[in-house]
């Protein structure tokens, strides 16, 4: 009998210390789960109505922004936004409401217009997903991945960008069709490696695809200036000799900095040769700074 008293005892501790441990693993979100500065890259399609009709026609649309939230679930952000190519900045307002399912509704306005979004919490309050479900300019299907700069105010430094990376950027540029003025969107991709020395100066060597045509572009004029919010503007000048003889591409694109340098998550806001709607995210390969007079 006694032996058998011991065997249960040992199973209601044993019951009695997992169902603790499972309870202690239950996360739970609030407000202060997403309070803090966030970096994030959206795109998408919005149905628009363009001047001279009243049929709604798909426009790509592309984001890149940075949100400050309080205890409260409010906040306030700025965003960098390419809606058909045309590039403009955008300052927005609101608030989100965390459920403890780590789900969350988001209300918004970008100056006079309404917006709303869905949202779900992963990571332990170091990452969101978003949807939108009422889209400034119309509606729309898209999507936004958002990671946490830091819990309070972001400190980066233009050191923190050095060594080499390695990347991919996805999304659409219109070009003027041939012969015409219309602007046609073109599909396009590109396979990146960039090295950035001490002073913010690099090169980079990519392989894009424009609609299926494989090219290869060299750039040896980077730059790129961090600020202390950890936003980043790189501006950069390339050729492609086999495609393009004597065609020079020079551009600019703004960055968000990731994990003290270690990811970029960044948007195109300038192209000579069209207008792009193009997101760009690169990791570091290696540390390796080029040290200057080394």
């Amino acid at each position: 009998m006694r032996h058998h008293q011991t065997i249960a005892r040992a199973a209601a501790l044993l019951l009695a210390l997992c169902g603790s441990s499972f309870a202690q693993a239950q996360w739970r979100c609030s407000s202060d789960t997403v309070r803090g500065t966030w970096g994030w890259q959206s795109h998408g399609t919005t149905m628009m109505t363009l001047p001279g009709s009243s049929v709604p026609v798909p426009v790509p649309f592309a984001s890149l922004g940075v949100m400050k939230v309080d205890y409260q679930g409010r906040y306030t952000a700025h965003a960098t936004v390419s809606v058909g190519g045309q590039v403009q900045d955008a300052d927005l307002a609101g608030s989100i409401q965390v459920n403890a399912d780590c789900t969350a509704t988001e209300t918004c306005t970008v100056g006079t217009l309404p917006c709303a979004d869905r949202l779900v919490i992963l990571d332990g309050g170091n990452e969101m997903r978003w949807m939108p479900t009422k889209y400034p300019l119309g509606p729309a299907a898209g999507v936004a991945y958002m990671r946490r700069l830091s819990w309070g105010e972001p400190h980066c430094t233009s050191d923190m960008v050095r060594g080499v990376y390695g990347g991919t950027g996805e999304g659409v540029y219109m070009f003027p069709a041939p012969g015409q003025s219309q602007l046609v969107p073109t599909p396009w991709s590109v396979l990146s490696t960039q090295t950035f020395q001490y002073g913010g100066s690099g090169t980079a060597v990519n392989t894009a695809s424009m609609a299926g045509t494989i090219v290869d572009v060299e750039f040896p004029e980077l730059s790129i200036e961090v600020n202390p919010d950890c936003t980043a503007t790189m501006k950069y000048t390339g050729a492609v000799s086999k495609h393009f003889p004597g065609q020079t591409f020079k551009g600019a694109m703004k960055y968000i900095v990731l994990n003290d340098g270690d990811e970029l998550i960044g948007m195109d806001t300038e192209f000579n040769a069209g207008l792009p709607i193009v997101l760009d995210n690169l990791k570091r390969i290696s540390m390796a700074p080029i040290v200057p007079g080394e």
